[in-house]
């Protein structure tokens, strides 16, 4: 199932609702780990990837406080947390974007995109305002397109691989080190 939320209370208690006993979670955008709180006790390894420096010491904090958490301070866009991520899990359970309530929704949903084809979530949180106001303002007129859609966090017509510039990327790397060995 993929959930949009645009009020971060909402986000918060969806991603908190979501999260089962067990599961592998890679947040998007958790500035200092509020939402993180709210499925922390429950997530078997929790990813959390921020680029800011406003934020970046209460991620180290909590990530060295919980030994399930990892801290990866990139941008979300760039393959280098791909790649980081990657070495370490294959696949998550959930996938949480709040990149800004209400920030672009193209970068948003090309964010969500990727980091949903290589990981293949059972469900996605994104929240986001442009989103669900486009979602709100859309109605599908093509009967063709009407269809049933499975229950997943991710686009299934999108396919069950890696977006072909991101695997690019990844072959061109793997000539010179093993992408499927942990980072250090």
């Amino acid at each position: 199932m993929i959930k949009l939320a645009y009020d971060v209370g909402e986000y918060r208690k969806l991603l908190g609702e979501t999260v089962s006993e067990g599961d592998v979670v890679v947040e998007i955008g958790p500035h200092v780990g509020k939402s993180t709180r709210a499925y922390m006790d429950r997530a078997s390894k929790i990813f959390l990837i921020d680029k800011g420096s406003d934020c970046e010491k209460a991620l180290e904090k909590l990530a060295g406080e919980n030994e399930k958490v990892t801290f990866i301070k990139e941008d979300a866009r760039g393959f280098g947390a791909v790649k980081k991520v990657l070495a370490r899990v294959k696949t998550c359970d959930v996938l949480a974007v709040d990149m800004g309530g209400g920030r672009y929704p193209d970068t948003v949903f090309k964010v969500w995109a990727t980091w949903s084809g290589v990981f293949q979530p059972r469900h996605s949180v994104i929240r986001n305002i442009g989103l669900i106001e486009f979602v709100g303002r859309a109605k599908v007129e093509d009967e063709k397109s009407r269809e049933k859609f499975p229950d997943s966090g991710w686009l299934s017509q999108y396919g069950r691989k890696t977006p072909y510039k991101l695997k690019m990327q990844l072959d061109e790397f793997s000539h010179w080190i093993n992408i499927n060995e942990p980072l250090v």
